[in-house]
């Protein structure tokens, strides 16, 4: 062996002796916290605090400049990132949790990041009957205005066994594939907030802006995802559209085990539960080691509850689609069911000027959809008395 291969392979020699000296060092070190990083979210939580602030200043700086100046660096890289894009930024790494792969230089290389949309929107009414559903079930990210056919396969009972002999024939699974069309429509969202508020410190605003934000979300969302409403270029159909209510017992057992029953073929694979606030703490209050999930919504009036597959739920969100504006010089119709500010001569009421009483309104924008893939996956009942 000449002079370069013994110094060669004295080199890969030592290199394992080190890799070892370095696994067995890791081993007897005490692991360093890693800090918690914000959430996504916060990032257009303070985006949006941003635009209050340039809007109650009369857009006299800059956004740029406005986000120089509330934050510090770190968080002004984080929420230029978000500015830049959403779709992009928002994306969630999907969980994985294979052996030794979350390791950094070890194998976390071999382990392909998933990533998806789930849409901003969402993610800023984490809380919403919609959010939590769409983390349960199956999520979709659609080009801008784009849709999705979704085949479905009718059950069949018993299914075919999958083993066969050698040269038989590979059963075939009976029944017709169903096509539903899945669509993104435009979801706005309007709230206010008093310039007073661009004036409390940065993590003040934060919150309120944050828990304003959550509510106007999460009201309106949920209010068209559990009304029974049917679908139409503008909006998706309410989940409980086209579905006959229950008959409500006596008892929250007997109630629950007629929901369960009315998903029976095939049988839920994730039921679960939503209930008005009322009926939510009841069952919590009565049941609280109750293994299936409750979903609260204020949005559905005392004595509901809605038991659904979560499984046959898809969501979509169109990426690139969100957007934020800010104005102190608009004029609105303050209605649930607003109209033009004036039609034909007549003036909608009751109407706010925002620059008159020192007001910011941020308007979000997404496209946004919902179904369930399959019929006879929701049951629901009203009147319920525990």
């Amino acid at each position: 062996m000449d002079t370069f291969a013994r110094l060669e392979n004295e080199i890969v020699n030592q290199k394992h002796l080190l890799i070892g000296i370095e696994r067995r060092v890791r081993k007897m070190s005490p692991a360093v916290p890693i800090p918690a990083a914000d959430p996504p979210q916060m990032a257009l939580v303070r985006l949006i605090l941003a635009r209050v602030h340039r809007a109650a200043n009369g857009n006299r700086e800059g956004l740029n400049q406005v986000i120089e100046r509330l934050f510090p660096v770190d968080v002004g890289r984080e929420i230029h990132r978000s500015l830049e894009n959403p779709g992009e930024f928002l994306k969630v790494r999907a969980a994985v949790d294979p052996a030794m792969t979350t390791v950094p230089g070890w194998a976390a290389e071999l382990v392909p990041g998933a990533t998806i949309y789930s849409g901003a929107l969402p993610l800023l009414a984490g809380r919403s009957v919609f959010s939590r559903l769409a983390a349960r079930g199956l999520s979709i990210e659609l080009p801008p205005g784009g849709s999705i056919r979704l085949p479905n396969a009718a059950p069949t009972d018993p299914p075919p066994s999958p083993w066969i002999g050698e040269g038989a024939p590979i059963p075939v699974r009976s029944g017709l594939l169903s096509l539903t069309t899945l669509r993104s429509h435009k979801a706005s969202i309007l709230s206010t907030f008093s310039e007073e508020i661009a004036a409390h410190s940065i993590p003040t605003a934060e919150s309120i802006i944050a828990d304003i934000l959550q509510s106007d979300i999460s009201r309106s969302i949920d209010a068209t995802l559990l009304d029974a409403n049917p679908g139409s270029p503008i909006r998706p159909a309410g989940l409980l559209n086209g579905v006959a209510p229950l008959t409500a017992g006596t008892d929250a057992a007997s109630d629950i085990k007629a929901l369960v029953a009315a998903i029976s073929d095939p049988a839920p694979v994730d039921f679960v539960i939503i209930a008005s606030t009322q009926q939510a703490v009841a069952l919590s209050l009565a049941y609280p080691q109750l293994a299936v999930p409750v979903l609260a919504s204020d949005v559905l009036p005392p004595g509901t509850i809605i038991g659904l597959d979560a499984a046959d739920f898809v969501s979509s969100a169109d990426r690139d689609s969100f957007s934020i504006a800010a104005s102190t010089e608009a004029v609105l119709h303050e209605s649930d069911s607003p109209d033009p500010i004036v039609d034909a001569g007549t003036t909608a009421a009751p109407v706010r000027s925002l620059w008159q009483t020192d007001v910011v309104g941020v308007k979000l924008r997404e496209m946004l959809g919902w179904l369930m893939r399959r019929p006879g996956r929701v049951a629901w009942m009203g009147g319920v008395s525990w």
